[in-house]
């Protein structure tokens, strides 16, 4: 939108988007970002909105930008606060305790200026802008923020029913502006009562995204085909097959026996399948965990255990087999404890 827009809306007090509570989605989700005490957050677009009093009340640090000054000066008077006011460069900046609010175009805005940010709370900004100037602005945000993490939250409906702002998001325009930098969670999703303005049926979105483990990057060298070395990944398993038909022959296991155990596999594996995918959905540390056991050697570890206990038992030592797979168990909790703990 062109500057004149939210000037005249601030100027005329046209101000619907701005709500007399803190938000529920930030009360309700804002611990999911599990930042220490007196962490800094930033507010895009903020205006004098109520979450700031909110944030500050709880212990955090909040650095904003907004384009009305109008706005700000009646932020820092709800507040009960009197600012410092100072030119930076282009832009304004009003300071008191724990807060440092800019006046101008967020655009003009650098990673200098302003400074270290432990996370993004961005309830009104990306919402605010139309879709030519949302590619812009996701990728500003995540250049002058050291793709800190983010609480962010849009709004999803048929726009042809409706102009924003509030725009209309779609989940696969998230993934298209954030998946190469963060981990995307959709934490909630709700209908909104009563529906947009009351005028059309539309869901509110909450997004946690958290800067990925990983850069991911997809360029000629990764969308090629697997290189030669994919085999040194593949050979514990032929061996495992090699293994069990030598075993299924030596001990003259019974065709129905051995289909039947190719069905469990089956089941077994759809099974697994099924859960990685449940425990992807929990935030945080859903992805670290589904990470860990699909590695090969955890795999590569629980199948030896198993083989090397079934022939344990055909050779009489049932009761060190117990030991054995408690000790194989513990392993690998260990192993996986540890990855996620190091992956946090």
């Amino acid at each position: 939108m062109e500057p004149d827009f939210w000037h005249q809306k601030w100027e005329s007090n046209v101000i619907g988007f701005h709500k007399n509570e803190a938000n529920p989605f930030l009360v309700s989700h804002f611990a999911s970002l599990v930042l220490a005490e007196a962490s800094r957050v930033f507010v895009p677009l903020c205006g004098k909105t109520l979450d700031i009093g909110w944030l500050l009340s709880h212990g955090y640090r909040v650095v904003g930008i907004e384009l009305s000054e109008i706005a700000v000066k009646q932020l820092f008077e709800e507040l009960a606060l009197t600012p410092t006011i100072s030119q930076d460069q282009s832009l304004i900046l009003y300071r008191a305790d724990n807060i440092d609010i800019f006046v101008g175009d967020i655009f003009r805005l650098n990673k200098e200026q302003l400074g270290v940010v432990d996370a993004v709370y961005d309830r009104a900004a990306y919402v605010a802008l139309p879709f030519e100037m949302r590619q812009r602005y996701s990728q500003h945000l995540i250049d002058i923020t050291n793709r800190a993490l983010q609480l962010l939250i849009t709004f999803e409906y048929d726009q042809s029913l409706q102009n924003g702002p509030p725009f209309a998001i779609s989940n696969q325009e998230i993934n298209q502006h954030y998946q190469l930098t963060y981990d995307i969670h959709l934490l909630a999703s709700e209908a909104v009562e009563g529906g947009l303005k009351g005028q059309c049926a539309a869901t509110e979105n909450v997004w946690l995204l958290r800067k990925a483990l990983q850069k991911k990057v997809f360029d000629e060298e990764s969308t090629h085909l697997p290189p030669r070395g994919r085999w040194k990944m593949m050979l514990p398993i032929i061996v495992l097959l090699a293994v069990g038909s030598f075993l299924a022959y030596q001990y003259n296991v019974d065709i129905k026996l051995a289909t039947s155990g190719v069905v469990l596999a089956g089941f077994y594996t759809g099974v697994v399948s099924w859960l990685l995918g449940v425990i992807t959905m929990v935030p945080i540390i859903g992805p670290l965990l589904v990470k860990v056991l699909t590695m090969s050697f955890i795999w590569l570890l629980n199948a030896i255990g198993y083989l090397v206990a079934y022939v344990a038992i055909k050779r009489g030592y049932s009761k060190d087999v117990l030991t054995y797979r408690g000790i194989t168990i513990a392993l690998i909790i260990g192993l996986v404890m540890g990855y996620v703990l190091g992956g946090l």
